[in-house]
């Protein structure tokens, strides 16, 4: 029971709130920068890039480098895609001083997506070193 406290419970539960302030705080209380490039859908590919990989490395740890490869996706990278999906509907439905935006989504899908393609390479390297050291 401590290691699912240690790396699903408590890190899922700092995590929901941390993002769930930074997805709902009203957008007049973010500083402008420089409309040259993005920077919201930079900010929201950068915090799916970490909570997915976050999200993997843990699994992975949990599961003594051996993750079922569905249920390790699912974690990794359906579950942060889901949560990215109803934090856009909640700031579309529920709070006024936030707009929802199809492009938010996409960029949090991506960084879960590149997380996910980089976890899955890592893996298959680790794999492949295994093989050729085992006798």
């Amino acid at each position: 029971m401590s290691n699912y406290l240690r790396h699903i419970i408590f890190p899922a539960f700092v995590g929901l709130i941390i993002f769930t302030v930074t997805c709902l705080i009203s957008s007049d209380d973010v500083p402008s920068l420089p409309p040259i490039i993005a920077w919201d859908k930079i900010a929201h590919f950068g915090m799916f890039f970490v909570l997915s990989a976050v999200s993997l490395f843990d699994y992975y740890r949990l599961h003594n480098g051996e993750p079922k490869m569905r249920r390790w996706i699912f974690w990794g990278f359906v579950l942060p895609v889901i949560y990215g999906a109803v934090i856009e509907l909640m700031q579309k439905y529920f709070f006024l001083t936030r707009s929802a935006e199809m492009a938010d989504f996409i960029a949090d899908v991506f960084g879960s997506l590149i997380a996910l393609l980089i976890a899955l390479l890592l893996y298959k390297k680790l794999r492949k070193q295994e093989k050729k050291v085992s006798l």
